[in-house]
């Protein structure tokens, strides 16, 4: 899940939390929900009645809507013509649930993911507002006991509790959380409502995907067998499956399922609804996150050198030309190692790696933190420097790039030496990335010609001599 849907949810989960009743808490879900999705109608409906709508004025036909089932992608709405529809259903007993439509391409994957995870929360909303009713229609009518009118206070408290627990975990997610500590404060969350129970999420082994295996767990479970085996019959049906004390339900990255979620419990603090409600709300949790986390993990390998594992042209060239339009001092290195063809041709192109392994590490134990390092390609580097307050203090940097590489590696078991001969080009009025890398490889060139393992600026005549023909 991106870190802009994961906002969303935050600010949707503490909106939902605070409707006074189920026609406000639907109004505001189905506001969000169009608004996330850039969608022009939505509707809420329960059975066949409209709680609430957008898009096609303030009283449309509900059969508009009542007609749009999970399954169907497209349908017909008077007005405004054919449009791709989803479906989500909510966290409750009645056939309720969320339809988004919007006429100009089909909803991703991810979208449906952040539509289901705000369906599910507005059930679990509306549970709360009619068992908040129901309370306040036996006080009114005092057909309970006082008893019965506290065990339902109680009853309340824990779905607030449940409320205020996905909240909590929602803004861990917006905020960058690690996934291993999402997921155990996604467990954890579980637990803690379950009082007398545990959680866990059982995934795919990352080294044999054929064997499932525990990724996080809160409480106490007697066998560790039983939970892969629930996991794994929740996984195999494609819903919540009980089995004896367990209860699971399968967790998905996008539309694959990629685990199951798990919990325990017995006894009559929390009673079966509720444990229905804490697995349903944690296991999309626990998809959340790991949509998240490989969508993330997806857009930093499509920038990343997979070898070094530094930034690669393409993102390189974005921060530079971000930096250009900030009119920000900056500097710009560009470095080529000599030597690197006698390593490969002598100890092997995996030996030549290690190196380019090597030089990566100390690029960044040399570079200060604001700066960027990135491979070009093959055995060249370049360095970002920004800021920068004079000219010197690329040289500086340089210099210090040039030293550390020079030190020793020790690959395959020998000492190797290589150098780094580096060009600088600064930054000004009208550069472009494109041309301040050129010029810094030409002023590397220059260098690497003249004085290997030096460091040469970039000036205006290596252009011409470069372009001048040879006598």
């Amino acid at each position: 899940m991106t870190a802009w849907s994961m906002l969303q949810l935050s600010e949707y989960f503490s909106a939902i939390t605070r409707a006074g009743d189920e026609l406000s808490a639907a109004r505001i879900a189905v506001q969000r929900a169009t608004e996330a999705t850039d969608a022009e109608l939505g509707a809420v409906l329960c059975g066949d009645t409209l709680a609430a709508s957008v898009g096609l004025g303030r009283s449309p036909d509900p059969a508009v809507f009542a007609r749009v089932r999970a399954g169907i992608e497209t349908s017909a709405f008077p007005g405004f013509g054919d449009a791709y529809v989803t479906v989500h259903a909510l966290a409750g007993e009645h056939d309720e649930r969320l339809v988004v439509a919007r006429a100009d391409e089909p909803f991703t994957a991810e979208e449906r993911q952040m539509l289901q995870g705000m369906a599910k929360v507005l059930g679990l909303a509306l549970r709360s507002l009619r068992t908040l009713a129901a309370e306040q229609h036996l006080r009114l009518e005092q057909e309970r006991e006082a008893a019965a009118r506290l065990v339902l206070v109680e009853a309340l408290e824990r779905r607030e509790m449940l409320l205020e627990t996905l909240l909590r975990v929602q803004r861990a997610a917006s905020q960058g959380t690690p996934l291993g500590e999402l997921l155990d404060a996604i467990t954890s969350g579980a637990r803690a409502l379950l009082e007398d129970g545990g959680a866990a999420l059982v995934l795919h082994d990352v080294d044999d995907p054929s064997i499932l295996a525990v990724a996080s767990l809160a409480g106490a479970f007697r066998h560790r067998d039983a939970i892969l085996h629930a996991a794994g019959r929740a996984m195999t049906a494609g819903r919540p499956v009980a089995d004896g004390l367990l209860a699971a339900a399968p967790v998905h990255i996008g539309d694959r399922v990629a685990g199951g979620f798990v919990i325990t419990g017995h006894g009559e603090v929390v009673r079966d609804a509720e444990r229905r409600d804490v697995l349903a709300a944690f296991s999309e949790q626990a998809s959340l996150a790991l949509t998240g986390a490989h969508t993330a993990a997806a857009v930093y390998e499509a920038n990343h050198c997979p070898l070094t594992r530094l930034p690669n042209r393409a993102l390189f060239l974005q921060r530079v030309e971000r930096v250009l339009a900030e009119n920000a001092g900056a500097a710009l290195l560009y470095l080529d190692l000599d030597l690197f063809k006698q390593v490969n041709d002598t100890l092997g192109h995996a030996a030549g790696d290690e190196l380019l392994r090597g030089v990566a590490e100390r690029l960044r134990a040399t570079v200060r933190e604001t700066d960027m390092a990135a491979r070009i390609g093959g055995d060249e580097f370049a360095v970002l420097l920004e800021p920068i307050a004079a000219e010197q203090e690329a040289w500086d940097i340089a210099q210090r790039v040039i030293d550390a590489i020079g030190e020793p590696f020790e690959i395959a078991g020998r000492m190797v030496t290589t150098r780094a001969s580096v060009g600088i080009a600064y930054s000004g009025p009208g550069r472009t990335a494109e041309r301040l890398v050129e010029d810094a490889d030409l002023a590397m060139y220059r260098a690497k010609k003249t004085r290997p393992g030096t460091c040469r600026a970039f000036e205006p005549r290596m252009r011409t001599d470069l372009l001048r023909p040879a006598c």
